[in-house]
């Protein structure tokens, strides 16, 4: 159902995060918020960094437009604005790992109290729509979900406009989700969230105002989803709880998960940087920066399409298509090597560094 609230909150998010990105680039040259290149990066000069901020403030003052919010959405709002401010913090005196994480714990912790919680997850091994109870473990289970969402977007951004590309096709896919089943504010939150997102990606994209969103992006953005995830679809008692949001955020969740796996085969920490995450190697098959990620947009479009008919079909079928696309990639992932890319040089930079 279109109401005038699902179309001029996102409008609003998007005009507010155009006219407000530019002042935030200013303010990040001036207080020394700059992501400098390095062997990883594929920039190769300065950036400013922190545009992120542009995107929350956008966001922040465009759902506040909601009608008497819930305690949900407060929570939202406050998780949010925690995750921003350590993220930028993070963009400008670069904080060590321990710190990002009681932030991103707080900020949960903060959402978690406000009633956003995962209670229950389908079970698949039946032909009827059953769920379980998970009881005890909803609390960690949620903290886990929402820890590593935002990781998972943090993770991915590494190239010009592919976080906040992936985030906002992520976003408006679980907007139409949740207005499918019924969940007219997450909706609404989805839309407004993707649609700042989207408003970014010029100046991401830009050769001469160019600003990249930085940790209090990503963070701000990764956080956004997993919440509004569960908001949407994981408290309902749809017949394929967890697995849907799953195969949505696909792109970012199995970069991830093979980025933790080759650090730990290659003897590294979780979260040390390298450069075979997904936009790294098909970059290296010759393929542009833009094109690139353009290309990792067409997956995030097709896994929104799989993600929109699973819907409309029954549970047997729907679980069938989930799964297939998962497998479709991870097998592709597997030929790019993924697992195991770029280990020897991880390897050969941990003898340097000892």
């Amino acid at each position: 159902m279109i109401t005038p609230k699902l179309i001029i909150l996102p409008l609003f998010a998007a005009v507010l995060t155009l006219i407000i990105t530019p002042m935030i680039r200013k303010m990040s040259l001036r207080y020394g918020a700059i992501d400098t290149p390095d062997s990883r990066k594929v920039h190769k000069m300065p950036i400013p960094t922190s545009g992120g901020v542009a995107i929350y403030i956008a966001f922040l003052f465009a759902v506040l437009f909601f009608n008497r919010p819930t305690p949900e959405i407060l929570g939202l709002l406050v998780g949010l604005t925690i995750i921003t401010c350590f993220g930028l913090l993070d963009d400008i005196f670069d904080l060590p790992p321990a710190t990002k994480f009681m932030g991103q714990f707080l900020a949960a912790l903060v959402v978690i109290y406000s009633g956003v919680r995962v209670e229950f997850i389908s079970n698949l091994l039946q032909n009827h729509s059953t769920i379980i109870d998970l009881g005890f473990l909803s609390l960690p289970f949620t903290f886990l979900w929402i820890i590593g969402i935002t990781n998972a977007i943090n993770f991915i951004d590494g190239l010009d406009g592919l976080a906040a590309g992936v985030s906002g096709i992520a976003a408006w896919t679980l907007g139409v989700v949740a207005l499918m089943s019924g969940r007219y504010d997450a909706g609404v939150l989805a839309f407004t969230l993707g649609a700042a997102a989207f408003a970014f990606l010029p100046y991401n994209f830009s050769k001469t105002k160019k600003i990249f969103m930085g940790d209090s992006g990503s963070n701000f953005l990764g956080f956004g989803l997993a919440v509004v995830s569960i908001m949407g679809m994981v408290k309902i008692a749809a017949a394929f709880t967890m697995l849907l949001p799953m195969v949505i955020l696909a792109v970012p969740i199995l970069d991830t998960l093979f980025a933790i796996i080759r650090r730990l085969i290659a003897g590294k920490s979780p979260f040390e940087p390298d450069s075979s995450h997904l936009h790294h190697r098909i970059a290296k098959l010759g393929f542009s920066h833009k094109q690139t990620a353009f290309i990792i947009y067409t997956i995030s479009l097709l896994l929104a399409v799989v993600s929109v008919i699973s819907l409309n079909i029954g549970k047997k079928y729907s679980v069938t298509l989930l799964i297939s696309a998962a497998a479709f990639l991870i097998f592709g992932a597997w030929a790019l090597g993924l697992f195991k890319a770029e280990i020897k040089p991880l390897r050969k930079a941990k003898r340097l560094d000892s």
